[in-house]
């Protein structure tokens, strides 16, 4: 009898440290006070927690993707006890929100998932105004593993990328801001609330016979509605995949008619004949210079979002979208960013067109000087509307994700900016090479010292060929004296 009372109070008392634990750890999740930034509540139906699946790759496909539904729920906005926003309890198409995992590889791998956030009715969370108003938004995780980076991780290069594109002009730039999320009562951590890509007119804009699709190494997901041109199928593993119309909604015609408009785009740009009549040079120009100037490494993963703005004719011309994923950023200062060379795009041929190479380093000669001002200007900007706040809401996260948020915010502003003029000064000199090759006039057989080999900058031969059926490019020339030089053929 002793015995067995003994057992329940050692039950009883094990019972109570366990609860003053949780007790304590949700106290550490969920403090009393919150700096001064919105906090995101969202409870969810039955407390169900967004879950993903993470699907591998068909034969002849890359990436570990993820697989996740929606979940319903609330979310109530709030910042310094005032309320900002709630969606009311979930009813369909009526109030509430639906939340899920997002991203690929980081939905699939980061201890802090991104979210997905689907509003029943559009909304202004970000406080930009009505025509802001959306059902779309994005939780991005806070942490960015970088490699070049201090402690391998930054929580600004989004910001950093994002002012980027603003000091190039981008016509639209996703808008964001810090916040604080709670689910289910668990502190999630501090992430940026953003606008996703979408059409609109604050976002994207196009008329309803436009479109907005993605060179996608991610096509073959399941639910995913796709097409694949010849040239991807042939020579690469994207695909194209719709942000608009959306999947649910095209039909087989707009289908075909937005496959067969982009297999004419393709034929003109690897064809070396030109595509300006078709895309739109400055546009392109714009998103690849963003990436050069970055030193972005990753290819397949960098988001590449096209879009025109009506129909299929030839009304208007394809353009680049925005910049997106920058985990990537300052991982390469020996040479362009990796999309410049990349065989999983247009650029490697474009960049044999003396016409859009004319049209980039124009670009840059105009707006080059005007970037660090304008990024580091905007870090500044952030720091003194959100600084105090952010540090503290670092802490509170650092208390979730022990290897997370280890820099402080001035720390990260030295090291982006650091790398950022690393990158400029290596510009200087690889636009210049640039602009050096395109200079030349043209190439022509020289008897007096023969040419006893000639490739493209692909490595293709083109030896003993006569220089007036070279297709338009640049080539490699090495003559019978030893001498090699660059040529352009236009």
């Amino acid at each position: 009898m002793r015995k067995a009372m003994k057992k329940s109070h050692i039950l009883t008392a094990m019972v109570v440290l366990f609860s003053v634990i949780v007790s304590a750890s949700l106290k550490a999740q969920t403090p009393t006070e919150w700096p001064d930034l919105p906090l995101l509540t969202i409870e969810t139906v039955d407390g169900v927690m967004p879950t993903a699946t993470k699907v591998s790759p068909p034969e002849g496909c890359v990436g570990e993707g993820i697989l996740s539904e929606h979940v319903p729920g609330r979310l109530v906005m709030t910042l310094k006890g005032e309320t900002l926003y709630d969606s009311g309890d979930y009813i369909k198409g009526e109030s509430g929100i639906r939340i899920k995992i997002r991203g690929n590889t980081t939905g699939a791998y980061l201890a802090q998932h991104p979210y997905k956030l689907k509003l029943s009715k559009k909304a202004d969370l970000l406080q930009l105004g009505k025509d802001h108003e959306s059902k779309n938004f994005a939780l991005l995780s806070m942490c960015m593993w970088n490699k070049v980076m201090k402690n391998k991780e930054s929580n600004i290069l989004l910001n950093t990328g994002l002012a980027l594109c603003r000091a190039l002009s981008f016509p639209w730039t996703p808008n964001t801001r810090p916040v604080n999320v709670v689910i289910n009562g668990k502190y999630q951590g501090l992430y940026h609330l953003a606008e996703t890509v979408e059409r609109a007119d604050t976002r994207i804009k196009t008329d309803k016979t436009g479109f907005v699709i993605e060179n996608d190494a991610y096509w073959w997901k399941e639910g995913e509605v796709y097409f694949r041109t010849e040239h991807q199928t042939a020579n690469t593993y994207m695909g194209y995949t719709f942000k608009y119309p959306d999947g649910d909604d095209i039909t087989e015609e707009q289908l075909a008619d937005i496959k067969n408009y982009m297999e004419k785009v393709e034929t003109a740009v690897y064809s070396n004949a030109g595509a300006s009549d078709l895309i739109d040079y400055n546009s392109f120009a714009h998103w690849i210079l963003a990436h050069d100037i970055l030193g972005s490494y990753d290819a397949a993963g960098s988001n590449m979002f096209l879009y025109k703005e009506n129909g299929t004719t030839e009304d208007s011309k394809l353009k680049m979208a925005t910049l997106w994923d920058f985990d990537s950023a300052f991982c390469t200062n020996v040479d362009w960013g990796k999309q410049h060379y990349s065989y999983l795009f247009f650029y490697q041929a474009l960049f044999q067109d003396k016409n859009f190479v004319r049209t980039y380093l124009d670009l840059y000669k105009e707006k080059i000087a005007s970037v660090y001002p304008y990024v580091e200007n905007s870090l500044k900007e952030f720091k003194e509307k959100y600084g105090e706040a952010f540090e503290k809401s670092m802490e509170l996260h650092r208390a979730v994700y022990a290897n997370e948020c280890m820099n402080s915010l001035d720390e990260q502003i030295d090291d982006v900016l650091t790398h950022l003029k690393e990158r400029l000064t290596k510009l200087q000199t690889l636009t210049a090479e640039l602009e050096h090759t395109t200079a030349i006039e043209g190439c022509v057989d020289n008897s007096d010292n023969r040419i006893v080999n000639r490739t493209n900058i692909l490595g293709v031969d083109f030896t003993g060929v006569d220089v007036n059926r070279l297709p338009v490019g640049i080539y490699i020339e090495k003559c019978a004296d030893g001498t090699i030089r660059k040529v352009l053929n236009k």
